[in-house]
């Protein structure tokens, strides 16, 4: 049987998605004005950025991982160390 790829969420489905997280993280999106150009953000402007964040998450998330990919260490010297080979 073949899978179906779902369809890409609407904007109208990724802006309650965001909504739904504000709230559950207790931020309170209704003290933003809708769309005020003068204000340091608002509703419009958060959401988009919202959507824009989820969209990039995705495509970060469909990276293929090779198996034979070598991490980057945060502290390479201690990990070389524990992991050289003895000679």
């Amino acid at each position: 049987m073949a899978q179906s790829v779902p369809s890409p969420p609407t904007d109208a489905e990724l802006d309650a998605y965001a909504l739904t997280r504000y709230a559950l993280l207790g931020i309170d999106v209704s003290v933003l004005p809708v769309a005020d150009a003068a204000a340091p953000i608002d509703l419009t402007r958060l959401l988009a950025n919202a959507r824009s964040v989820l969209r990039a998450d995705v495509v970060a998330a469909d990276f293929p991982i090779d198996a034979q990919f070598n991490i980057p260490a945060l502290y390479p010297s201690p990990y070389t160390a524990w992991t050289a080979n003895d000679r």
